[in-house]
């Protein structure tokens, strides 16, 4: 059933495409808005002094209803709160930014990195430091908290957790394969991905096509600087001969090894989720159909949750990232917890952020639950932290990574990266060729600095 609440957000949503559509996203009467907001969601359950709205895009059942856990935890233990837990599964920041035109945002919401320049741009984020202390924030690692401060350097988010990519193999598809190690370059990687084919007859690897992000510790390794666009000029990135191989070579892993190899009637060795009727990586290795994936730590709960006879370290292992000619590259990714700059209770907001995302709040949420890994340095060397995620972060020091490149481009990088993803897929997919893919993604760079 749907409830009072759905529908009138459901009807604000609509409205609010258009009302963002003329670049109208916030109004100067607060209190009218918010009047607005009360009367349509309804009173606050008494005796209620403190009514937030908590949003993310809830990484499955398990995240959902530790959330839920500790959102209830949180209400007992302040009972002037009241928080309303509201998950958004699909097109979430484009459905967050909609709620922000019709003035119906959630207090407390995700932002992933990607994103953090757009909102910025719209002053839709409170100032962290104008609701913490200096000592809370250095408890955070300082390359995470790079990403969510403006020109100025004013922080407006702290990271909720972290995660970085890594190489997941089926250790019983490599022995029957003969294979007794991991692949530690990318053309070990190519070379074991054709042999798992040819001998087992189940495909060596299974990537994404597109994901820019996927590409990109390929053209780091190989030399490519870090891609940071803040002007059209930058869109000579794609003109560098080690990116236009390395994208050719990226391109090629799947038309060769899948489009190649089923013309020739033989068993593809790269293939994507979607090829082998799965829904993504977590699925197409938890279930044994392909012997390798490049995945990031979000990866380790679903395969405990969802394939728990497929077990870490006698089924299946981790490795690093495969390297190149001029070293070892990989990305890490990481999501803020939000507050809304417009909210009614800013103060309270920042407790309920300080609830979740504290010392006390990680160790649950993060390191308890193996979602990820934790954003507080020090909760890194935890006797609880599940023994895969330990050995992602022992690979930051043996082999140790050349370069650890943040998710995130600059100021257009919520625009780009969708950008460039399509372009990389549809190269792939063998619709256009790899110098049309990469004209595409310059004049993505110029196009997106002309306005």
């Amino acid at each position: 059933m749907v409830t009072k609440m759905e529908s009138i957000l459901a009807i604000l949503l609509i409205i609010a495409i258009i009302i963002s559509g003329s670049g109208l996203y916030y109004i100067a009467d607060l209190d009218s808005r918010m009047a607005r907001l009360e009367e349509a969601i309804g009173a606050v359950p008494a005796p209620t002094e403190f009514y937030l709205r908590f949003s993310g895009w809830g990484a499955g059942a398990t995240e959902i209803e530790l959330y839920e856990t500790m959102l209830h935890n949180f209400m007992e233990e302040n009972p002037k709160y009241y928080v309303k837990y509201e998950p958004m599964p699909t097109m979430y920041h484009e459905n967050l930014l909609s709620m922000f035109g019709a003035y119906v945002a959630p207090d407390v919401f995700y932002v992933d990195s990607m994103w953090v320049p757009t909102f910025l741009e719209k002053g839709a984020l409170y100032p962290v430091e104008e609701l913490t202390t200096p000592e809370f924030i250095d408890m955070y690692y300082d390359f995470l908290l790079e990403i969510f401060k403006d020109a100025e350097g004013k922080l407006y988010g702290l990271p909720k957790d972290w995660s970085m990519l890594f190489l997941l193999y089926n250790k019983k598809l490599f022995a029957d394969a003969g294979l007794t190690e991991p692949p530690d370059t990318w053309a070990k990687l190519l070379e074991y991905s054709e042999k798992i084919a040819d001998t087992t007859g189940k495909p060596g690897l299974s990537i994404y096509t597109g994901g820019f992000e996927r590409y990109l510790p390929v053209a780091l390794s190989e030399g490519a600087p870090k891609p940071i666009f803040n002007s059209a000029a930058d869109a000579a990135w794609f003109e560098r001969t080690d990116v236009k191989d390395t994208l050719k070579w990226y391109v090629e892993l799947y038309t060769k090894g899948k489009t190649e190899r089923e013309a020739a009637r033989l068993t593809p060795y790269v293939v994507s989720p979607a090829d082998i009727g799965k829904g993504w990586l977590g699925d197409a290795f938890g279930s044994e159909s392909v012997a390798m994936v490049i995945s990031g730590n979000w990866i380790i709960p679903f395969l405990a949750d969802e394939f728990p006879d497929f077990e870490f370290g006698t089924d299946w292992d981790i490795a690093p990232v495969p390297k190149g000619s001029w070293g070892r590259a990989n990305m890490a990714f990481t999501v803020c917890l939000g507050i809304n700059r417009y909210t009614k209770y800013p103060s309270a907001a920042w407790h309920l952020v300080e609830y979740l995302m504290g010392v006390e709040g990680q160790k649950k949420l993060v390191v308890e639950m193996g979602h990820t890994l934790p954003s507080i340095e020090e909760l890194a060397t935890s006797p609880d932290l599940w023994p895969q995620h330990r050995k992602t972060l022992d690979y930051l020091t043996t082999p140790g990574y050349d370069v650890v490149m943040a998710w995130f481009m600059g100021p257009k990088s919520g625009e780009l990266g969708g950008k460039f993803s399509t372009a990389i897929e549809l190269a792939m997919l063998g619709e256009v060729t790899v110098d049309d893919a990469l004209t595409e993604m310059y004049n993505a760079v110029v196009d997106a600095f002309a306005e």
